[in-house]
């Protein structure tokens, strides 16, 4: 009865694959690379990516506004916090799948748990009619169901705290981008228009 354990394991460990996940937050990080976004706004998306997979690329030169070419990068900050926002989704959403299977992870360990209590429990006879290899096998196949789930949570629980800490520092991106172009914000909300080259901020109507 090893087969509901098997398939919860299997779920864990296509969850576990968030390459995906970090191919989109690394892309997000190319295209302000490519709009020459300060290094300073984008430190908590890198973060992100690496809170998912350590190994992630994540290296960042902006450059001079030489390297900056007409339809590369984004293109606005809206643009950009419309995908920080879309990577949010996307975490938030896994960690829902994720948070929902170690619950009923710990309910087929309970279930597990309970038939491993009864197989201990099992009676058997001094002159055996095979009860106990029936008690044994009893044993061993509810063993094997923990094991299975154990493995499962081995997987799932790292995998919640990766995914809490990514979804935090996307978080984190807004508030980092407001800080760094501070000064950039207030000139424009009080009528300021920007340079017809203004590296990723634009001013309204203006073309790159």
């Amino acid at each position: 009865m090893t087969g509901y354990e098997e398939e919860l394991l299997t779920r864990a460990e296509v969850l576990e694959d968030t390459g995906e996940l970090v191919q989109a937050i690394t892309a997000i990080l190319a295209g302000a690379q490519g709009a020459g976004m300060d290094s300073a706004a984008v430190t908590s998306l890198g973060g992100a990516a690496q809170a998912l997979d350590p190994g992630a690329e994540t290296s960042y030169d902006a450059g001079s506004k030489d390297k900056r070419h007409p339809g590369t990068g984004y293109r606005s900050d809206g643009e950009f916090l419309e995908a920080v926002s879309g990577a949010e989704d996307d975490i938030r959403d896994r960690l829902r799948e994720v948070e929902r299977l170690q619950e009923t992870v710990a309910a087929a360990m309970d279930a597990a748990q309970a038939a491993l209590d009864a197989a201990y429990a099992m009676p058997v006879k001094d002159e055996c009619d095979g009860c106990h290899g029936a008690k044994e096998a009893a044993i061993q196949a509810a063993l094997g169901r923990i094991r299975l789930l154990e493995t499962a949570g081995g997987i799932l629980d790292p995998l919640t705290e990766r995914l809490r800490a990514s979804l935090a520092r996307l978080r984190q991106v807004s508030e980092d981008l407001g800080e760094v172009y501070e000064f950039v914000y207030t000139f424009i909300r009080t009528g300021g228009k920007l340079p017809v080259y203004a590296r990723w901020i634009e001013g309204q109507g203006i073309r790159t």
